[in-house]
């Protein structure tokens, strides 16, 4: 049997995706980008996906978390805790099991496009619970690296104008992450934020959104794996008024950042460690930033606005800790 292709998805190795080679193509748009091969030490968590056509049954009850195609039951009160997975696919599905921290996930290659689209999110949830039972958060954000070096956020729901301010604050030299999908992991020090690389996904000058990769956009700034995060930046977009940046209580930002970890009381042990972390990620500072058409693509402009976070890059020594 040929050996399955093994990647990390963090870079110290904690979670790690065990993937048959004919599914690569099935994978593929799931998987981040340069990730490099599994290390010798043994992971905290393996999400291993094979191919298999045979139908899966589902469960009657409701489910406990539904991700884009895919439906979640986590099943509590058992010896050991476990998830049961399923997409639209009849044979799409799976078993995460938290102890010992392992997901089983299986799908048809000859179901090509439903096969991939419930992969994905099955990844999604499987990934996001995996590092929750790790006190880690799998958030739906982007991330920009500032010229300090601190690492920000850039959260909010679909079209809010997070890829395009990423690609922004690029094109004028800042670092990036991600545009689409980030993981917090809580240090000593403070919390490092690592980047899921990925295409863009911008909109044309038609609105169809489109994947773009990081290379076909001229950035200046350089893709950095993981940064210490400095705050977090809560983009919408407001095309009739002037770009502006305010600053959000820590309950707002908390409450918006949660909305954009959907899996955070999927299983409540975890729940209480991971909010515990975003409520960190937000002590260092949380603004709101209105995206008007006067910074649409003017890398310039769209720097000159985000000069209040200088308020919070280097805080003062009265300044409480993360």
């Amino acid at each position: 049997m040929t050996a399955p292709i093994l990647l990390d998805l963090v870079a110290d190795g904690a979670v790690r995706l065990a993937l048959e080679r004919s599914l690569y193509p099935v994978a593929e748009r799931w998987i981040p980008q340069r990730l490099g091969e599994a290390c010798d030490a043994p992971a905290r968590a393996t999400i291993s996906v094979r191919a298999a056509s045979v139908a899966l049954r589902h469960p009657t009850d409701a489910p406990t978390l539904t991700l884009g195609r895919v439906a979640a039951w986590v099943k509590q009160g058992q010896e050991r805790a476990a998830v049961v997975l399923r997409g639209v696919a009849l044979s799409s599905g799976g078993v995460l099991s938290f102890d010992p921290g392992r997901a089983r996930l299986q799908v048809d290659p000859a179901q090509a496009a439903d096969a991939a689209a419930d992969l994905y999110s099955m990844l999604t949830v499987s990934a996001a619970l995996l590092l929750a039972s790790q006190g880690r958060a799998l958030v739906h954000a982007a991330a920009v690296v500032a010229p300090d070096g601190g690492g920000w956020l850039l959260a909010g729901d679909a079209r809010s104008g997070k890829s395009t301010t990423c690609a922004t604050l690029a094109s004028a030299g800042w670092g990036y992450l991600s545009d689409d999908q980030v993981v917090l992991t809580g240090r000593e020090d403070g919390i490092e934020v690592e980047g899921w690389l990925r295409p863009f996904h911008l909109d044309g000058e038609t609105g169809v959104r489109r994947e773009v990769a990081a290379a076909e956009l001229g950035l200046r700034g350089g893709w950095r794996r993981t940064a210490r995060l400095a705050g977090a930046i809560f983009p919408t977009v407001s095309p009739a008024e002037p770009t502006l940046l305010t600053p959000v209580s820590a309950a707002d930002a908390l409450a918006r950042l949660v909305r954009q970890t959907p899996w955070l009381l999927a299983q409540r042990p975890t729940a209480p460690a991971v909010l515990a972390l975003l409520t960190r990620a937000v002590r260092g500072g949380a603004f709101s930033l209105r995206l008007g058409s006067d910074t649409y693509r003017q890398p310039a402009r769209l720097v000159a606005q985000l000069g209040a976070l200088n308020q919070v890059l280097v805080p003062s020594p009265q300044s409480s800790p993360l």
